[in-house]
């Protein structure tokens, strides 16, 4: 068989697992989908939870996979060969907890993989990843990114159904930056990938963690078992620099565990010789954005951001920290943070002047998150009401649901609850369940449709309102039933806002 440019032998692809003698069956590629599947592709048959790969096998023969490996749960079945129209159909125990190495092992065979910087925990990921991937192009250092929001070169995001993607198309990413010279990744990594061994191989150049709050116990069970999935990065992973943050609970543990990782935060201090720190101290809430003064182990220094929030204070001392371990001069970042764009759905502001109301669009959808952009947004304001419009997906933990509700009560003056993915769940349930946690149902405003409440605020808030309308931030669809509809509400106020500048410039003219 003539060898495609980008391949590897089945033999040397399998060698560490299993001796088999392919040494002239060359791979084009690996795939769990056989709807990508490309002539000369290796196609992978996972038993999934809702769906048995290997069901497809023919199938992907049909379609010129070189070879096949399919999971088996019997340990004596390793290795065993079969033949479907000539292609070998081996059987691998224990597949998927070898998938990650065996991904490396055929896109990075050789050469050295770039800087991949990996950041976890409950809230802030998405805004530091695209923060750090940000500063790195401001600084001229070719970055990508992979997450919540999408795929790619930085400003180049193609969108993505997971936070982290499988193990073989992970690697396929980074093995695509690769070939365009990237310097950087910032990689979101989701609790699911940590403990589905997603990563497992990858030699990480740093791990950022934010903070741990209640999110996904519809999956992992428990607190406990939610922070062990995320402390798998630091404790089970190959990383180079481990950056953590003090302020949250779990982080301080386990900064105890890491003797010489780096802490950051408000309550970041000089700890042991190996540990460095960076505190953060004296922060300015303005219209604009956020300034705040800094201590660490590589000097001292000043930042100005255009973002808002404590919460969003310790995403830039995440990112800063991740920079100043990079050896980049505190001069130099202190020129670079103010020009960093606004993330997608975080905080996001869309400003009415005729109105005189604000709407801030954010990706909040856990209490913890809720109740931290609420205070940010309480310290920024200068006047009128802050409204609070949120909902809660449907076939998810349930038992955030009151306490969201108990959240917006506390710290917004006005609540609309609204649909936020309703799946398969009755939407006037989930609701019922929100509105369990209010001490003061009747106060509150149920609009299910996101965009009619929009306009109904837009035409009924009072002026210096400001709306933090939370849940949905970057997506740009609403689950009802098993349909995705498309919807933004990013969208939508953009366009609105159009609407008022024109209808604004006719009434001049």
């Amino acid at each position: 068989m003539n060898k495609p440019l980008q391949s590897l032998s089945l033999k040397a692809l399998l060698l560490p697992w299993l001796a088999v003698d392919f040494e002239q069956l060359f791979v084009s590629g690996l795939t769990l989908d056989n709807r990508t599947l490309v002539k000369g592709n290796l196609f992978v048959a996972l038993q999934g939870e809702l769906l048995d790969g290997r069901v497809f096998i023919n199938k992907a023969i049909e379609q010129g996979a070189a070879g096949v490996l399919a999971q088996t749960c019997d340990s004596e079945r390793h290795g065993v060969i079969s033949y479907v129209s000539g292609v070998p159909v081996i059987e691998i125990y224990q597949l998927p907890k070898i998938l990650s190495a065996l991904a490396y092992r055929f896109y990075f065979p050789q050469e050295k993989l770039h800087k991949v910087i990996a950041v976890t925990g409950t809230n802030g990921k998405t805004t530091i990843a695209t923060l750090l991937a940000n500063c790195f192009m401001l600084l001229g250092k070719k970055s990508a990114q992979m997450g919540t929001i999408g795929n790619g070169l930085f400003g180049q995001l193609k969108s993505s159904l997971n936070t982290t993607l499988d193990a073989i198309s992970l690697l396929a990413e980074l093995h695509n930056y690769q070939q365009q010279q990237v310097d950087y990744t910032v990689m979101e990594v989701s609790s699911h990938g940590l403990s589905q061994g997603r990563v497992t191989a990858l030699p990480f150049h740093s791990a950022i963690f934010t903070n741990l709050s209640r999110d996904h116990l519809d999956y992992h069970g428990s607190m406990e078992s939610y922070g062990e999935a995320k402390k798998i990065l630091f404790a089970q992973h190959s990383v180079q620099h481990r950056i953590i943050n003090i302020d949250d609970p779990v982080g301080r543990d386990w900064l105890l565990d890491f003797p010489d990782a780096i802490a950051y935060g408000f309550n970041a201090v000089p700890g042991s010789k190996e540990q460095s720190y960076l505190r953060v101290h004296g922060v300015n809430y303005q219209a604009q954005g956020i300034d705040f003064s800094f201590q660490s182990s590589w000097g001292d220094g000043h930042i100005s951001a255009p973002f808002y929030g404590d919460f969003n204070v310790l995403n830039l001392a995440a990112v800063l920290t991740q920079l100043l371990v990079e050896n980049i001069a505190i001069g130099q970042l202190e020129s670079v943070f103010p020009k960093l764009a606004s993330v997608p759905g975080r905080m996001e502001q869309y400003f009415f002047a005729e109105k005189e109301i604000t709407f801030v669009v954010d990706y909040a959808h856990t209490p913890d998150a809720l109740e931290k952009a609420l205070i940010a947004l309480q310290k920024h304001k200068s006047s009128g009401r802050l409204i609070c419009v949120f909902g809660c997906g449907g076939d998810r933990d349930k038992g955030k649901r009151p306490e969201m509700a108990k959240v917006a009560e506390k710290f917004a003056e006005k609540v609309v609850l609204v649909d936020d993915n309703p799946r398969t769940e009755s939407a006037h349930d989930i609701m019922q369940d929100i509105l369990a946690g209010f001490n003061h149902a009747d106060a509150v405003l149920t609009i299910h449709d996101r965009s009619q409440a929009v306009l109904f605020l837009l035409e009924n808030s009072l002026p210096g309102d400001l709306v933090l309308l939370a849940g949905k931030g970057h997506e740009n669809y609403q689950i009802i039933g098993n349909t995705r509809l498309h919807y933004s509400d990013r969208e939508l106020l953009a366009s609105l806002q159009k609407q008022y500048n024109k209808n604004n410039s006719q009434a001049e003219l």
